[in-house]
């Protein structure tokens, strides 16, 4: 598992979702398929592999974060769509922008608890 790779791929969304509502993008993105939080590497190692790690303290806070930045992902999209860009904007750039903040800092929170679970160190 690449977390440095986990993160800079959550994090790109921003750029991603900035570029969109600037009319800047040439993507066609999908809130349906955004808001699908077990779709990206993360997701797929939450709901995968990962679930062996759920005992872990920042498992649950780290997949439920998760989740609700899809979810905000989906919604700014969703609003720009409906011709709302200026609350597209205002959550990308509020509430959007620090839970990514939280979740990057819960992921690295993370990736070290499963490191010592793995090399059978308890550091919780």
């Amino acid at each position: 598992m690449d977390w440095m790779e986990i993160i800079g791929a959550h994090v790109m969304w921003k750029q991603r979702l900035t570029a969109f509502l600037a009319g800047e993008s040439t993507e066609t993105l999908d809130p349906d398929m955004i808001r699908l939080d077990d779709r990206c590497a993360l997701g797929k190692w939450i709901y995968g592999d990962g679930a062996a790690m759920s005992a872990l303290p920042r498992y649950e806070e780290v997949r439920s974060l998760h989740a609700q930045f899809h979810q905000y992902a989906a919604d700014v999209v969703s609003l720009h769509r409906a011709g709302k860009t200026s609350e597209a904007e205002k959550l990308l750039q509020g509430d959007y922008s620090k839970l990514s903040e939280k979740l990057k800092h819960r992921i690295i929170g993370l990736s070290m608890q499963v490191k010592s679970a793995s090399d059978g160190i308890p550091r919780f």
